[in-house]
């Protein structure tokens, strides 16, 4: 049972992610990601961070190139080597066993090693995400309302560029839900769908 949690920023999807896990007493790997992409790729925790659920433009690229010993996947820009230590990474937790991964193309990754898992797309209403992002970030609406269409368009075009395929679209995940109907009952609905799966 490995779900694999995409989601619209500040849709509820990690809190839920992370109490799913709970729920059905699984781990849920989400920061963990980070840290242990840090340990395979040898870059800092902070700039694997910062790559995350990004995708710069190629110009973008500039004093981001590293170079080593001629080998090809050094020879890559930055965030797409961070990207092959992340892909790792999720490979190396989902052999552990039944898991929930928020974020970071995970189910893609999976799909293309084929390790089964479940895909799953957590969005919301506008007016409950701005309200969601003022409250945990304490923003005014309009500061609120940039910082989820400015997250949204990164994750849409990390994941055009990763996964090849179209962020947020229904066809591309197995269960799409509404935080608008409850964290509670998202948890519980998506509990109910692994142990059928």
């Amino acid at each position: 049972m490995i779900i694999c949690i995409s989601r619209e920023y500040g849709s509820g999807g990690g809190e839920i992610g992370h109490r799913l896990a709970d729920y059905l007493g699984i781990p849920c790997y989400d920061k963990t990601v980070t840290a242990l992409t840090a340990d395979i790729s040898g870059f800092t925790k902070e700039l694997v961070a910062r790559s995350e659920d990004k995708t710069p433009l190629p110009f973008d690229y500039s004093g981001y190139y590293y170079f080593y010993d001629g080998s090809s996947e050094k020879s890559l820009p930055i965030y797409d080597q961070i990207f092959l230590a992340q892909s790792r990474a999720i490979l190396r937790l989902a052999e552990k066993g039944d898991c929930v991964i928020v974020g970071r193309c995970a189910a893609h990754v999976l799909e293309d090693k084929n390790v089964p898992c479940i895909s799953v797309f957590i969005h919301a209403p506008m007016e409950e995400r701005v309200k969601r992002v003022m409250e945990r970030q304490n923003l005014d609406e309009k500061s609120a309302t940039k910082a989820i269409r400015k997250n949204d368009k990164a994750r849409a075009n990390y994941y055009r560029k990763y996964a090849s395929a179209e962020w947020g679209k229904v066809q591309n995940y197995e269960v799409t839900i509404s935080s608008a109907v409850g964290i509670d009952n998202c948890v519980k609905f998506l509990a109910d769908f692994a142990k059928m799966t």
